[in-house]
């Protein structure tokens, strides 16, 4: 009676072990199954999300997430489309913009006035616009004044022997070697210019020319290039077709980028001569329309250099201007 009962006993002990087992294995199946399910539901919710409809302009969080870059540092102006760090990674998107290198950045800004005592350690190289400091006595505090009559830079570099009115005949190179100035200003081009077809030939020569000039005055002096100023239209149309404004402006490109290459400074007359028409404000011209006249034009053209030099922390300036001391 025993026996039979354990036989009987351990039987059922094994089915039931059979049925846990078999049960375990189902609610795995189901468990995997349903993680399955669930996974491929969300891979779906995905990839409609990262769909918007066509045409309506939309985007998902989703969609944004895989476009967005992180933000780098030095990377301009945001949302400008223009890129003005000089140094780093530019912003990572269309539409962005380097800004140009020409004679609008290249120019010397506006600073704060110096005195007229600025001037008197300069020396002042040009053409008979640069004559009219003598001509008309534009205090300049004793500047020397190397103007003459229908030069252009070729008479420099080659040494070709110009008369000055006060000194008698000279030749530049070797007076500006003995005077030694600390600060050079030089306005050449008009007389060149006049013919058509020169610009090659007058860029070639102001080249060579900057490179004597410094060789004469050494490394520490400073060396001012300034464009070529405006003229009046009726000026331009009385046989004078090289001196036509947009053509006078695309030489002053060329000699910003050469100023900027020889380690000068450029100044920009037309900022203070030209009128909204890019020509020469009619209020500071002579009347040949060339020429600048001898109160306004002179005036406005001293106003701009005074405001626009290399700062330097012995300059005297204006007093009420920025840069000066209080009181």
């Amino acid at each position: 009676m025993a026996t039979g009962t354990h036989s009987y006993d351990a039987a059922a002990r094994k089915r039931r072990r059979r049925r846990r087992k078999i049960k375990g294995y189902c609610t795995f199946a189901c468990c995997a199954a349903m993680i399955l399910l669930v996974s491929l539901g969300i891979t779906k919710i995905i990839e409609a999300g990262s769909k918007s409809p066509a045409g309506d302009g939309a985007q998902s969080t989703a969609s944004q997430g895989s476009v967005i870059l992180a933000p780098l540092p030095m990377q301009g102006n945001a949302g400008t489309g223009v890129v003005t760090a000089q140094y780093g990674p530019a912003l990572q998107t269309e539409g962005i913009t380097l800004a140009a290198h020409n004679k609008d950045t290249i120019r010397l800004a506006e600073r704060g006035q110096v005195s007229l005592d600025y001037f008197s350690d300069a020396a002042f190289l040009g053409d008979s616009l640069t004559v009219g400091f003598s001509d008309f006595n534009i205090n300049l505090s004793g500047a020397l004044i190397c103007g003459y009559v229908g030069i252009g830079p070729d008479t420099i570099v080659n040494r070709t022997t110009v008369n000055s009115a006060s000194r008698g005949d000279e030749v530049v190179l070797d007076l500006l070697t003995a005077q030694k100035p600390k600060k050079l200003y030089v306005l050449l081009g008009t007389n060149t210019l006049v013919t058509l077809g020169t610009e090659d030939k007058f860029l070639a020569y102001y080249g060579q020319m900057l490179d004597e000039l410094r060789a004469a005055l050494g490394e520490d002096a400073v060396i001012y290039v300034q464009s070529i100023p405006p003229v009046r239209p009726e000026a331009v149309a009385d046989n004078r077709p090289g001196l036509e404004s947009s053509r006078l402006q695309t030489i002053n490109e060329s000699l910003a980028q050469l100023a900027d290459e020889k380690g000068c400074y450029y100044l920009d007359l037309w900022q203070a001569l030209a009128d909204s028409d890019g020509n020469l404000n009619a209020d500071l011209a002579a009347n040949d329309g060339v020429h600048l006249s001898a109160g306004n034009g002179y005036t406005a053209w001293v106003n701009y250099l005074r405001s626009h030099t290399v700062y330097a922390s012995d300059n005297e300036w204006t007093p009420g201007t920025p840069y000066a001391a209080a009181g």
